[in-house]
Parts: C-alpha cells; structure tokens; sequence
C-alpha cells in the first residue's frame, strides 16, 4: 500500500468516527436531552413560530380564541353589576416581549404596568428551562411577589420593577395571604414535578422564612394522616431530584398547585377548622384537603367531585369553592362543597359563562356576590355574577392576530382602599 493511500485511508477513517462520534452524541443529546438540547430545542421553537407568526414567540405563550369569545380588550357586559375596585392581572405582554403584570380600575382602564422577566431576577436562567411566572401578589406598597414553577427564584419587585429581595428556590403555583405579615408558597426540592414539596411560611418584606414543613414526612407519612388519602402507603420509596425528572408524569405524584388560608374574619364560618388553617390543593389525585400548620393534621380531605382542580378557597357562605379544571371534557366548573354536610353546589352551571382551562386557573369570590375567573388556556379573565353570568371579560389580545390571545395565569381584585398610593413609577 502506497504512502499516500495509507494517508487517506486514515483520514477517511478518522473522519468516520468523528462523525459518528457526533452521531452517537446527537443521539444521546435527544434520548437524554443533555447539552446542547435546551439551546437546540430553543432554536427550533424560535425558528417555528418565525415561519408561522413571523416573530419570535415563547412556548405555550399564544392562545388560539374559540368563536364564542369577544374579541375587545375590555368588554362590559352588565356596568351595573362590576365590582368596584382595582384589577391586577399577570400574563404576556406580546408588544414588550415579556411577561408582566397590569393593574386596571373598574372600567378596564389602565392604571400602572409592572415588568416580571425572569433574567433581572435569575441572571442564570431557570434551571427548569421556562421563565413563565404562575403565582402573583400585589402588595399595599405597590410592589408584587412573584413565583416560577420551573425557574429558580421567588422575588418581590417594587412598583417600578426593581427588585427588593430574592431568594433561591423552585417556589411554585401559588402565593396565598397568610396570618399577620405573612405569605405561604409552595416549594419544591428543585422541581416542582417530584415527591419532596415544603409549605414555606415567609415574610414579604425579607422573604425570611417564619416557619416551614414538608409535604412527605410531616402530612403524607403523619401520624395524623388518614391512611392511603394520598393515593400511596407510607412506607412508598419517596426519591429526590436534583432537577425536573425527564419522565416527570411517572414521579409527579401529588402536584401540590394551591393553598388558600383560614383568614379569621371567616374562621367563625367553618366550626372544624381554626385561623391559620391551610387548605391544599393536590390535582394529580383530584385531592383538596384541610391542614393544620402546627401540627400537620389532615383536618379534612375530599377525591371530587372535581377532576385535575386548581385553586380552592374558603368562602363567606362556609363552602369551600374549587376550581375543577375537568381537564379533557372541555368544560371548566366551580364546584362549591359544605366540609361538614358534603353538600355539593354549582351554582355558574346554568349562567351564559362557558369557560375551560384544561390546566392552571384560579377564582376569587367578591363582596357584591360575583366570582372573577381566570380562564389561561383562552387568555382572559371574566367576571360573573352569583349566577353564572358574564359581567365583563378581560382578553390579553395578541399582536400576532386577532384570533389569538396571549397567556394569562392570575388574576386578583383588590377594594379601593387596598393601596397606600396607587402604583406609580416617574421613570415609566
């Protein structure tokens, strides 16, 4: 064999396994979606949605609109009958690009705007890989709290979207109104899709933690736990990740979503349960329960009749209303249920409001008697009154085109005496 044949037989051959070198990598990448993959698959969602609505659009951000609903911004359709006050409302800003919240008067008038991109507050990114916030407060300064289901911070920012405080952590679903000067969240051990979840009890000033406790040792494992309620026995062989697991349906067995807090101007309408009480949320097994902070006793659960809810609250009329997703039957409900005669009411059902959310979604019961739902699979909020009918609806209407709506997933009302001084930035 000549010298030079030799020579090319070799760099052929190392061509060769470099390139399936390479090969066998890109197979590794997909089947384990190791690096580069989020930066691949970022790139691949970046280039689809150039070709089809020729910008660049994050993922589950566009909401195609079904007929039924209005294509106005603000539409009113009882005046007489909207709950005075203000509005927030978090989802995507399409013009600006980023996620934000908007606070409105009772005419759907714009009064302040606050900015909620994750990279200010998590210069890394999420370690989870979406930067879309879930849960919001509004707070009487004008500053908001915000959590990140797949992200790694919980952060306050101030009116002008400044941050106040960070802190670390996959603080996920919800941020509820605790006793005195404190909020609850849930807090998953890196991933808010595995077994190890805590109920942190936080300072909104500081974000310091006032008291915390875990979802597996101290309610599932309790001694003041009913057997088998949460669908497995104690002794289960619990796991922890260090990051969402790849087959996170398999090891999501809970899905803690909400909390909702006894506050004590309605603990003398619930004659079990005592201020402070925690009502939870678990949708992957269609569980809502009632716990005691102190001492992690299951005071109350119930399996439905909801399906995949999200969002129970106590309300006024000593019910417990439930926000059933009914996730693939097309029809979004609130369910109302009494813990202690298991009457079961739906009082919306026969209203004209038809709505569905086959994921995410929260409700807020208000003083006139209306229920202000948010819908984010159809990028809007409507309010009803106490018989299911459409008072006005909010729609985050999208740039791409009017038959689309941009994401929205909360929504809070709030009396005209909640704020200090309405939010304001001079900088704005």
């Amino acid at each position: 064999m000549s010298e030079a044949l030799s020579k090319k037989i070799s760099i052929f051959s190392a061509i060769f396994l470099v390139a399936g070198l390479i090969f066998m990598y890109g197979l590794a990448v997909g089947s384990f979606k190791m690096w580069p993959y989020k930066t691949i698959e970022s790139a691949y969602s970046g280039l689809l949605s150039l070709v089809r609505y020729g910008e660049f659009i994050p993922p589950n951000r566009l909401v195609h609109v079904p007929d039924r609903i209005s294509r106005e911004r603000f539409k009113v359709f009882q005046a007489d009958k909207v709950q005075p006050g203000y509005y927030g409302f978090m989802g995507y800003d399409g013009k600006k690009m980023t996620y934000t919240a908007w606070l409105l008067n009772d005419k759907g008038e714009q009064l302040h705007s606050w900015d909620l991109s994750y990279l200010p507050l998590d210069p890394d990114g999420p370690l989870n890989g979406i930067d879309a916030p879930h849960a919001f407060q509004i707070l009487p300064d004008g500053g908001i709290l915000v959590s990140f289901d797949s992200g790694d911070v919980m952060a306050k920012v101030d009116q002008c979207s400044n941050p106040v405080w960070t802190r670390s952590g996959v603080f996920h679903h919800s941020i509820e109104k605790g006793l005195g000067n404190s909020y609850w969240a849930w807090r998953g051990d890196n991933t808010a899709y595995a077994h190890y979840n805590y109920l942190t009890n936080f300072n909104p000033d500081t974000g310091e933690t006032i008291d915390e406790f875990e979802l597996v040792d101290d309610i599932v494992k309790g001694k003041n736990t009913p057997a088998n309620i949460f669908g497995v026995r104690a002794d289960y062989s619990f796991k922890r990740f260090d990051k969402t697991p790849k087959d996170k349906i398999k090891y999501d067995l809970f899905h803690p979503n909400d909390i909702d807090v006894l506050q004590p101007e309605l603990a003398d309408k619930f004659k079990n349960f005592e201020a402070g009480d925690l009502l939870l949320s678990f949708r992957r097994i269609h569980l809502v329960a009632v716990v005691d902070p102190k001492t992690h006793e299951v005071k109350w659960a119930r399996n439905g009749p909801w399906l995949f809810q999200h969002d129970p609250d106590f309300t006024e009329d000593g019910m417990i209303s439930v926000y059933s997703n009914n996730s693939g039957f097309g029809r979004s409900e609130i369910i109302k249920i009494h813990p202690e005669t298991n009457e079961i009411r739906n009082e919306l059902v026969d209203g004209d409001l038809f709505f569905y959310a086959g994921a995410q979604g929260k409700h807020q019961y208000l003083p006139n008697g209306n229920v202000l739902i948010v819908v984010p699979d159809e990028g809007r909020v409507v309010q009803v009154t106490s018989d299911g009918n459409k008072v006005f609806e909010h729609n985050n209407i999208s740039n791409v085109g009017i038959q689309y709506n941009d994401h929205i997933s909360d929504t809070k009302w709030m009396d005209s005496d909640f704020f200090e001084s309405v939010p304001s930035c001079s900088a704005k």
